[in-house]
């Protein structure tokens, strides 16, 4: 069970069809939702169709037969293992197949033998169909979306839900249209089982009957049937008192049994199909075969369709952020070119203002030079030229042969000069004087450089 999530049975009959969804529940199933179907209907995609999620989610869908295209019959064989039963129930299907054996389907269901009884014959119940009627079948519900996994004869869930423990004839006539499924029960096993034809209307009691005494004098002859049976009639209310008034004056006895509703059938097929203890199902292998190739076929196409559309999504993305990249490219390249002419004028205009405070630097730093020289100046000196360029003061001047200690105490004087504000030297660098001396007399020369000169 834990392999299965959910179930869907289809039952088809004369007025339509009728589809029940399961869910598993524990060891059990439970019907969550039921449709009627009209014959030529589509079943829900979403219901009966398989995808992805049925590979950790396990569905089975499971089709009835129509009962009037199925027979059932019961043999006694010697017990063995259900390979060997299968075997002996193949040689005998010429002798039981209403069929020719080469143009039918079959499957089988053992029955358990009485406890008391471990060496009785093994009770087998044999389902047979034609293959063109399943065949048939099979490819209506596929036109109409529902593959099947299994396909199963309704009677038997009839004859299994009703748990025959007494003798007697059991009697299932079903609605209008139906096959009516006759077992006769006697010594703890089955004597007979027939799904019998039935026509409409109101021929259809007494024809059930007249063939109930076919086979209740072939049973009197075999030796199986003591006397009259006891007439268990498996039959809802509303159909009671018709068929009560067929079988009142037949039989020994006559019971009248709710029978199994088909929402209750419809749980007890779907439960013994998950079980591993028969497989019933008369589906041919090459439709299941076709079916599961089919769905694994789909996964594929739909995972490459899946892929081409993620695909062609991201190419479409990219191109979409692509021209919207493109966009915002375009627009930041145009605003630079508008900004272009306004950040010349401004880089201009930066440039001037830069010009103008160096200027004004210079202005000031020309006076703390003069103001710098008139401090320092030794009278034994004289100064005969102060030029001042781009931020360097070179001081030319004339010395006699007694005075030359006095330009150096000059320069050294220069060197530890201080700005106006008494922050820092006013020069970054002095050269050592010069002095060319003619005679007795003769000229000095130093070069003095502004703080931050070097970076103009």
């Amino acid at each position: 069970m834990a392999r299965w999530y959910s179930a869907n049975v289809l039952q088809t009959n004369a007025g339509g069809r009728r589809l029940y969804q399961l869910s598993a529940a524990g060891d059990s199933f439970t019907v969550v939702d039921e449709k009627t179907l009209l014959l030529n209907e589509a079943a829900p995609p979403a219901i009966a169709g398989k995808d992805w999620h049925t590979l950790f989610r396990g569905k089975l869908n499971i089709a009835w037969l129509p009962a009037d295209r199925v027979f059932l019959r019961a043999v006694q064989l010697p017990s063995s293992d259900p390979a060997e039963i299968a075997a002996m129930v193949e040689l005998q299907l010429e002798k039981i197949s209403p069929l020719p054996v080469t143009h039918i389907v079959w499957s089988v269901y053992l029955l358990p033998r009485p406890v008391e009884k471990p060496d009785s014959l093994q009770t087998v119940i044999v389902i047979l169909a034609a293959r063109t009627a399943v065949e048939e079948f099979l490819r209506q519900l596929e036109g109409e979306g529902f593959l099947a996994d299994r396909l199963e004869a309704p009677g038997l869930e009839q004859f299994l839900a009703a748990k025959i423990q007494e003798d007697g004839v059991w009697i299932f006539p079903g609605s209008t249209g139906d096959n009516a499924l006759v077992v006769w029960w006697f010594n703890e096993t089955i004597q007979n089982l027939n799904l019998v034809a039935l026509p409409h209307g109101p021929e259809r009691g007494p024809q059930l009957k007249t063939q109930l005494e076919q086979i209740a004098w072939a049973g009197e002859l075999e030796g199986w049937l003591p006397g009259p049976p006891i007439v268990h009639l498996m039959v809802g209310p509303s159909d009671a008192g018709f068929w009560e008034a067929v079988f009142k004056d037949w039989g020994a006895e006559l019971k009248i049994i709710p029978p199994a509703s088909s929402k209750e059938l419809a749980v007890l097929s779907a439960q013994r199909c998950v079980s591993n203890t028969a497989n019933t199902s008369i589906l041919p292998p090459d439709f299941s075969v076709r079916y599961r190739q089919q769905f694994v076929d789909r996964l594929w196409m739909r995972s490459l369709v899946s892929v081409l559309a993620a695909y062609i999504v991201g190419v479409l993305f990219y191109f979409g952020m692509l021209y919207v990249f493109n966009l915002k490219d375009n627009k930041v390249k145009q605003d630079l070119a508008n900004m272009g002419a306004s950040y010349t004028n401004s880089q201009r205009d930066f440039e001037q203002i830069g010009i103008l405070k160096n200027r004004e630097a210079l202005k000031y730093a020309a006076l703390d030079c003069w103001r710098a020289v008139a401090e320092n100046l030794p009278d034994t000196l004289t100064l005969e030229n102060m030029d001042f360029l781009h931020g360097k003061l070179e001081l030319r001047g004339n010395v006699t042969g007694d005075d030359q200690e006095a330009v150096t105490a000059f320069n050294e004087a220069m060197r530890h000069s201080i700005d106006a504000n008494h922050q820092q030297p006013l020069f970054a660098d002095v050269s050592p004087p010069t002095i060319s001396m003619r005679g007795t007399a003769g000229e000095w020369r130093f070069v003095c450089v502004l703080q931050g000169a070097e970076t103009e």
